[in-house]
């Protein structure tokens, strides 16, 4: 019960650094992870220690691509992988999986509104074809004063949320 109060702190804590100063804070993360593998250690023993460090990697290795890419930022990689130590690696991935959608439905609504979406498609596109094609890895690195940044933490927690209900539920 102590790690699902924890992770709804957490997330509240987080929501809130991202919206309003577009961050998600070290000084938050580190800890949560290092909580989340010692309660887990003190709460299951070894193999709540084991839970706990598989959901660091699953919320690593979930998220580190798109980061390298540069869609998201840093902080959400270790968001997610607080979560997966204080939740196991399932929390991690399925939650980031739906927060992914959500995320990306976000986007594509917003890009819609602003009238930009046909031509951000196109340009995707068009850097995907340059990069199989020519084997040019510049071509996808995006101009970040032409994307819109969104507060992807605030979609990630959705997913969660979502999934703790689908477990909930079922």
């Amino acid at each position: 019960m102590i790690i699902d109060i924890l992770l709804a702190e957490f997330i509240a804590v987080c929501v809130f650094s991202d919206i309003k100063y577009r961050k998600v804070y070290n000084a938050i993360t580190f800890p949560v992870i290092a909580l989340g593998l010692g309660l887990n250690f003190i709460n299951f023993g070894l193999l709540g220690l084991k839970e706990s460090a598989l959901g660091v990697l699953a919320g690593f290795a979930l998220l580190i691509l798109f980061y390298l890419a540069g869609g998201i930022g840093a902080g959400d990689v270790k968001f997610m992988m607080a979560v997966g130590s204080l939740k196991g690696y399932d929390l991690a991935i399925n939650g980031g999986i739906y927060g992914a959608v959500i995320g990306g439905a976000a986007a594509v609504v917003i890009m819609l509104f602003q009238g930009r979406l046909l031509n951000v498609v196109k340009d995707i596109a068009k850097r995907l074809v340059l990069f199989f094609t020519f084997r040019y890895r510049e071509s996808l690195i995006f101009d970040s004063e032409k994307t819109t940044s969104l507060p992807y933490t605030v979609f990630l927690s959705a997913g969660i949320v979502l999934r703790v209900i689908e477990i909930q539920l079922f």
